[in-house]
């Protein structure tokens, strides 16, 4: 799979590539992805030390729900939005949350960058 920016349209692209898989792929990849997302997101998206820094201190609950909703909206082939918000040089901490969208199956993902 290929490396992409964690930007809106590297996040498009990534979602092209993955539904470009069959079923049995796909779910390999969710599977991944809910097993170890700081792993899946490393090999998947191209992170600077910040990002990754940022995403090893957040806690199992955070990880465990986020996981789990991005996996199974992968799995569900849904839209995968995602919109940040802040400035964009500020990586010390954000607020990152995901959830289903109705009969729409869309993923709505929100990044608050803040100091």
């Amino acid at each position: 799979m290929e490396q992409v920016s964690f930007t809106p349209v590297g996040i498009a692209l990534k979602q092209h590539e993955l539904y470009g898989l069959d079923d049995n792929l796909l779910f390999e990849q969710a599977t991944n992805l809910r097993n170890d997302i700081i792993g899946w997101s490393m090999e998947n998206f191209i992170l600077d030390d910040r990002q990754i820094d940022w995403m090893n201190q957040q806690d199992d609950s955070f990880t465990i729900e986020f996981s789990k909703t991005i996996s199974d909206g992968l799995i569900g082939r849904y839209d995968f939005n995602i919109q940040f918000s802040g400035p964009s040089e500020v990586w010390k901490s954000k607020r990152v949350s995901a959830k289903a969208s109705g009969p729409v199956k869309t993923i709505d993902i929100f990044v608050e960058k803040y100091p």
